[in-house]
């Protein structure tokens, strides 16, 4: 019993919701208010992340490779996979990139494979994500401030994409 009391919200603190008729609610004057987040694709999420992470091209690529003889071809593979529309072909290759910057990979193959509504909830700013959180500025973990925003990217706490 003590624990659902726990568990309640307090009927006072609770936000009023008062049930519009089905005929009010799909009049067409209500529809400009609806706000749909532009889709993230995964070439999207690769690159905030990239950026978040304070690298350019050529220092995630450098990441990746053992000779700088391979320099150029670690370059183009990252902007390969980071041109609109382009996904990477094999789990490997997503593994691989972790060793350039931090993502998620799910996250990533949840971008590339799954449709719109089983998207994570991604932050347009940086890239984070409930299992990727970033730090804001009082240096603990990030909450969400807006349906597409972190609260690290809506106090500045570092530069956004």
């Amino acid at each position: 019993m003590e624990r659902a009391e726990l568990i309640a919200p307090l009927p006072s603190l609770a936000p009023s919701r008062r049930r519009l008729p089905a005929a009010s609610v799909l009049q067409p004057c209500l529809w400009g208010n609806l706000v749909e987040t532009p889709r993230l694709t995964p070439s999207d999420y690769l690159r905030l992340r990239r950026v978040a992470a304070g690298l350019s091209v050529a220092d995630a690529a450098r990441r990746l490779i053992e000779s700088p003889a391979d320099q150029r071809r670690a370059e183009e593979f990252l902007r390969r996979l980071e041109t609109p529309g382009r996904t990477a072909l094999y789990r490997s290759t997503i593994a691989h990139l972790l060793q350039a910057f931090p993502f998620d990979p799910d996250a990533y193959w949840q971008l590339a494979e799954e449709p719109r509504h089983r998207h994570p909830r991604i932050c347009h700013g940086c890239g984070c994500s409930a299992h990727d959180r970033c730090s804001d500025a009082e240096g603990g973990a990030c909450h969400w401030v807006e349906q597409d925003r972190c609260s690290a990217c809506s106090q500045g706490a570092r530069r956004c994409a």
